[in-house]
């Protein structure tokens, strides 16, 4: 029952991440650079706003998940077929690679354009990061495709 729930805290985390990237960057941007707002009022900078540490977070619980798992059952995990852990590793670099990414947007991008009421000047700032940040944005969504295509060619071992 534990293996359960915890495969399903992972597996809901990993829809979230990629759900909400899908939504953001495929569907919601696309229809906010029409958005003839002020920059820190347009939808292309709520979403981002919002996108980054949900993403984050659902990243966080994916890790934390899935070390949980392996650690709860390690004695078991000795009798794989090659090739195993050839697509574990690659899927942990991507793992990494998603992890940083979303690192990166997070706390420098879009640090670099909260609080606007303390620091005016970094207004003219918001159009171009917010180009870095759907970016990063889809560069992760892909990362983390790659991720969780490789986790579900996993359960084939």
């Amino acid at each position: 029952m534990q293996n359960n729930l915890i495969v399903f805290i992972h597996l809901s985390a990993a829809g979230v991440a990629f759900g909400s990237l899908l939504y953001a960057i495929l569907l919601l941007l696309p229809r906010g650079k029409q958005d003839d707002a002020a920059p820190e009022h347009s939808t292309r900078y709520r979403a981002l706003e919002v996108l980054a540490p949900t993403v984050f977070v659902s990243l966080l619980v994916l890790l934390a998940s899935g070390i949980y798992f392996l650690f709860a059952n390690y004695t078991g995990q000795n009798n794989f077929t090659d090739g195993y852990y050839n697509l574990f590793g690659i899927k942990m670099l991507f793992v990494i690679a998603a992890v940083f990414l979303s690192i990166y947007q997070t706390f420098t991008l879009k640090g670099r354009i909260s609080n606007l009421d303390l620091s005016p000047e970094n207004r003219k700032l918001v159009p171009a990061t917010l180009d870095q940040m759907e970016t990063v944005g889809k560069i992760a969504l892909g990362v983390i495709a790659a991720a969780a295509f490789l986790g579900v060619s996993l359960a084939r071992f």
